[in-house]
């Protein structure tokens, strides 16, 4: 269980520290330039969104599932 804490961490302060250096990247970036980021944020919150929908469905099958094996 300590090894699983840990990954989620790892995983969390990875995300913050990429989500912090690319704001700090486009508040630094010079007027009129497009800066380079590092994730296509609006990409990722879109992947993120679907999948969190299809997680949402995939228990919702699997709770009907169980509802009809245990009748």
């Amino acid at each position: 269980m300590p090894y699983l804490a840990g990954l989620f961490t790892g995983i969390i302060l990875t995300v913050l520290v990429v989500f912090v250096a690319d704001n700090l990247t486009v508040t630094n970036a010079p007027s009129g330039t497009q800066p380079q980021t590092i994730v296509n944020w609006g990409v990722a919150s879109q992947k993120l969104h679907s999948s969190v929908l299809a997680l949402r469905e995939g228990t919702r099958e699997l709770r009907d599932e169980v509802h009809e094996a245990t009748r």
